[in-house]
């Protein structure tokens, strides 16, 4: 008979057997984990999409909300309307910002909003009568942007897609903005204008 021997370590096919469970194992675990890295990527682009889009939402409404009629004076000493608008862009007057203690931020501003690139941009200046050395602060609100259209409608009910209309006295009663995204997403703004 033999002595009795204790076995010390591991056969080579339980080693085998150790290392190939462990190596399904990880790649079962890397797959989900990429998964979940890759979705987590999706849902922050669509949150930063939709923050972006409510902001632009937001600062139009502000802007528009705050229209003055108060024609400015340009570069060259030309008078402005208080609203010069075309299908593709939309310039105007506008009071200060309130904060939300109500306290006085800054005084009127000129505010233009266009396409560029596919990019929705905002220009702001803080004097009205723009003068030799105006400095517009540009600010880029959307990517990705296909359309942007402004649309104008008068207090007859008469649409146009530039603003002032020609020859026409009758004030302005809403501006209209469709964004379209390339995306498919499409924001929609009416805005009433006060006089």
């Amino acid at each position: 008979m033999l002595p009795n021997s204790t076995q010390k370590g591991m056969t080579l096919l339980e080693v085998l057997v150790a290392m190939t469970l462990m190596v399904v194992v990880s790649a079962i675990s890397f797959a989900s984990l990429n998964g979940l890295i890759n979705a987590k990527q999706q849902s922050d682009a669509v949150a930063d999409n939709i923050r972006q889009e409510q902001l632009t939402s937001l600062q139009l409404q502000k802007d528009f909300f705050g229209y003055i009629n108060r024609p400015v004076k340009d570069e060259f000493g030309n008078l402005k309307p208080a609203l010069l608008g075309r299908y593709s862009d939309v310039e105007f007057s506008r009071n200060g910002n309130f904060s939300g203690l109500n306290n006085h931020q800054s005084d009127l501003q000129r505010v233009h909003w266009y396409l560029q690139d596919h990019a929705l941009y905002r220009n702001h200046i803080n004097t009205m009568d723009l003068g030799n050395f105006a400095h517009w602060q540009k600010r880029k609100y959307l990517d990705e942007v296909k359309e942007f259209n402004v649309s104008y409608v008068n207090i007859s009910g008469i649409e146009s897609r530039q603003w002032p209309i020609a020859n026409s006295l009758v004030p302005l009663k809403t501006v209209q903005v469709l964004i379209v995204m390339k995306n498919g997403v499409i924001l929609h703004y009416e805005i009433g204008v006060t006089h």
